[in-house]
């Protein structure tokens, strides 16, 4: 099967899906209109908005996308317990700390920089080259390598395969 042909499916799949979801039904009615929409989403992307091919632009799988997403629900779950127990027992030291990646595209650090947001205890404030600056609720380290390792997790470890 061609690579293109592999690519763009998956992102058709996945935004029929997501068509869905907003409407809360699977009635063959959606799912057509869904697909129809999808379809025409990414020509008009592509034509109008990135003047290029998004198989060209956008590195997407969504086998890994799966796996990313549970990672995240697991670090989402693992670390709301932990801030709570932090939050209730008054153990915070909140500071802003500076982190540096090894991402590569834009996309990757966008992923990473949201991720930490939505992680319980971190908020991503800025994200500017290779530098992201992190509000972190207890902050354990200033170093950058320490803090870093630290709030990045496996995420930047599963974003960099």
């Amino acid at each position: 099967m061609n690579n293109k042909a592999f690519f763009y499916g998956q992102f058709y799949l996945l935004m029929t899906l997501f068509w869905i979801a907003l409407f809360e039904n699977v009635h063959l009615m959606t799912l057509i209109t869904g697909l129809i929409f999808s379809v025409l989403v990414i020509f008009f992307t592509e034509k109008y908005l990135l003047k290029d091919d998004f198989y060209q632009i956008i590195d997407f799988n969504a086998f890994k996308l799966l796996i990313y997403f549970f990672i995240l629900l697991y670090e989402i779950y693992a670390n709301a317990f932990v801030t709570i127990h932090q939050i209730i027992t008054l153990q915070i030291n909140p500071d802003i700390v500076e982190i540096h990646t090894d991402l590569k595209s834009n996309t990757q650090k966008c992923i990473l920089a949201n991720s930490i947001t939505l992680t319980p205890g971190t908020v991503t404030i800025d994200l500017e080259g290779h530098t992201l600056k992190v509000l972190w609720l207890n902050a354990k380290s200033k170093n950058t390598v320490i803090a870093g390792n630290m709030i990045k997790g496996r995420f930047e470890r599963f974003l960099n395969r």
